[in-house]
């Protein structure tokens, strides 16, 4: 019966010897997938922060070239529309040098 509790006793070391390995292995393991994740979290956040500074880099740089293409048209149109008025000027300055000087001749006519 001694021999039998020996033999139990000795059985139950080693499970405990076993079980305690295996608790070892177990949270090295848990410490390298912790330590994984954390590595992984960070590149995931970093490559996010990338693809968001380039996705604004985008937007930005295609904002200032619609910025700038409306800024040219519009000053195209004012100088086609200054264009137009200088161009009406020249057309009818000798008109109204005429309409005055006659206006002139006539009121002194009278």
């Amino acid at each position: 019966m001694e021999k039998r509790l020996e033999e139990t006793l000795a059985t139950l070391l080693e499970a405990e010897a076993e079980a305690r390995v295996i608790v070892e292995k177990a949270e090295s393991e848990a410490r390298v997938l912790r330590d994984q994740t954390r590595k992984e979290t960070r590149r995931i956040v970093e490559d996010a922060k990338t693809q968001e500074e380039q996705e604004i880099q985008r937007i930005l740089n295609e904002v200032r070239t619609k910025s700038e293409q409306i800024r040219k048209d519009m000053l195209d149109r004012a100088r086609k529309e200054a264009q137009h008025w200088d161009e009406l000027f020249r057309r009818n300055h000798d008109k109204a040098v005429n309409f005055v000087i006659e206006q002139i001749i006539s009121n002194k006519s009278i």
